[in-house]
């Protein structure tokens, strides 16, 4: 008889046992649904788009709330104000990440930054982010982010993905069905999966994963998950570093061979640059397809008003480019209110504080799970307004319209986690949305049965890490003779030399 599932389960019940007995704090816990004894708040826990309910939690039980899932802790933050003061300024102890086993352990073995504790692997891996994406770094990138801007008139995927290759690994993406670009998403729809705070329960009981394969299904899956990853990943290092141009993964190798590195150990390096991929891959394609959306379901004068200063400022001889962003502002305005009405990861990825804290007169038990709602945090109405659901750019701007309020980012997290990717993600989302309103006039799709239009739902989308929206149809009609004539003459970017680009983006990223 094998004795690995009865102990697995002995250490489960007293695992629950412990975990679920009441706080010895005279403080209280937060305010929040009420709990049953034992499995805690688990039969209220959504199932689907839980970044809505806490936010209908929030307006019954107020800005930060506790959660028991079968005796973890889970702490919801639902204002600025909350996740600020707790992630940002008292970053030394909300800085970890909480520990989920599947994601964490099996689909990444602990390679992942995203759900590294704050500990020096993790600063380790940041480094190289912050040398990859810093604002001087971002900028240097520009003609990249331009060459990809005059191509994604095909396809938005495509010209993210694309643009971000083109500076890790030296090679551009041309084809949307591209096998690599494909199976990326599909790993990344996977991981999005993984790491859905409560809905695996080998992640509150890691012991679990001692059962025999058969009944730890998740086990196989993580490993085939990990496994296709760094091929994929290897395979594009390895072109990288064969490559005649410069690149990031060839100047990070080179500096590896050389004695020069960040300390990092090279198949850590490799998995780092991979894990770069996915970040841009994902929250940036998002965030442009939610802004086709909203052009097709919430245009109450936003797309007129951008394309007259549009219209003013380029004139209709050329495309936008970034020299002409300092005078542009209802464009940086677009962007802003695409990253709060549509925040890529509503829930955020979750924090962990190390040890037991404070706050407003509640106690935070050490090792919670703690959630900043980034979908709450956006649709505070005490700071955006009493209309947060709807689409509506001017709300960023002071009175004299030329003026961004500075209203708190929390689409790019908090803190010490901070997104190092924040700068690239605005200079690729500007360019593609001054570049698509001046161009073209985005509408809903015809049905080929009755060539009405199709109705485009803004509230339908995945549930995940990501919040995607689902597929609908779109039309893309270019706004006058002029579009066709400047995109003609700009011609077919893949003629362009992109290798002789990029090493003059090296040599400028050498100089920083």
């Amino acid at each position: 008889m094998q004795l690995a599932p009865i102990v697995a389960i002995i250490r489960l019940i007293i695992g629950i046992y412990i975990t679920t007995r009441k706080s010895t704090s005279s403080l209280p816990l937060p305010p929040g649904p009420k709990p049953l004894p034992i499995i805690g708040n688990l039969h209220q826990a959504p199932k689907s788009h839980s970044w809505r309910t806490y936010h209908e939690w929030s307006k019954r039980y107020g800005p930060i709330i506790h959660v028991n899932i079968l005796g973890q802790p889970v702490i919801i933050l639902s204002t600025s104000e909350a996740a600020h003061d707790l992630l940002a300024i008292r970053g030394a102890t909300f800085s970890d990440r909480p520990y989920l086993f599947l994601a964490t352990d099996l689909a990444m073995k602990g390679l992942s930054i995203l759900f590294m504790n704050y500990n020096d692997q993790f600063r380790q891996h940041q480094r190289v982010q912050i040398s990859v994406f810093n604002a001087t770094s971002s900028a240097a990138y520009l003609p990249f982010q331009i060459l990809e801007s005059q191509q994604l008139m095909h396809d938005l995927l495509r010209a993210v993905a694309s643009t971000i290759h083109t500076l890790l690994y030296g090679f551009r993406v041309k084809d949307s069905n591209d096998p690599m670009l494909r199976a990326l998403v599909d790993l990344n729809t996977e991981f999005s999966e993984f790491v859905r705070v409560g809905a695996h329960i080998v992640d509150l009981f890691p012991v679990l994963n001692n059962l025999p394969g058969f009944l730890a299904p998740w086990q196989a899956k993580a490993e085939n998950h990990f496994t296709t990853k760094c091929k994929l990943r290897n395979e594009s290092f390895r072109r990288a570093v064969e490559s005649d141009a410069w690149n990031i993964s060839k100047h990070h190798f080179k500096q590896n061979t050389e004695g020069n590195s960040l300390g990092m150990p090279l198949d850590e390096l490799v998995f780092e640059i991979g894990t770069t991929i996915d970040a841009a891959l994902d929250a940036t394609t998002d965030s442009l397809i939610w802004f086709v959306v909203a052009c097709i379901t919430q245009d109450r004068g936003f797309v007129v008003r951008a394309r007259k200063e549009l219209d003013a400022v380029v004139g209709r001889d050329r495309l936008p480019s970034p020299d002409d962003r300092p005078n542009l502002p209802y464009i940086a305005a677009i962007v802003e209110e695409i990253f709060r009405w549509r925040p890529a990861a509503p829930e955020a990825a979750p924090h962990a504080n190390r040890e037991a804290t404070t706050y407003n007169g509640y106690i935070i038990p050490r090792g919670s799970i703690v959630v900043p709602n980034v979908w709450a945090i956006s649709r505070e109405e005490a700071v955006f307004g009493s209309d947060p659901d709807d689409f509506i750019p001017d709300r960023w701007l002071d009175e004299d319209g030329k003026t961004l309020k500075p209203f708190p980012p929390a689409v790019f997290g908090y803190g010490r986690r901070t997104c190092p990717g924040r700068y690239f993600a605005r200079n690729t989302i500007w360019i593609v949305v001054a570049r698509l309103l001046w161009s073209f006039d985005i509408k809903a799709g015809l049905s080929e049965e009755t060539g009405e239009s199709i109705p485009v739902d803004p509230e339908a989308c995945t549930y995940g890490l990501i919040m995607r929206a689902l597929p609908f149809k779109a039309s893309f009609q270019p706004r006058g003779p002029w579009v066709r004539d400047v995109i003609t003459r700009d011609g077919d970017t893949y003629s362009k030399d992109h290798a002789a680009m990029l090493n003059k983006v090296g040599g400028d990223f050498m100089k920083l």
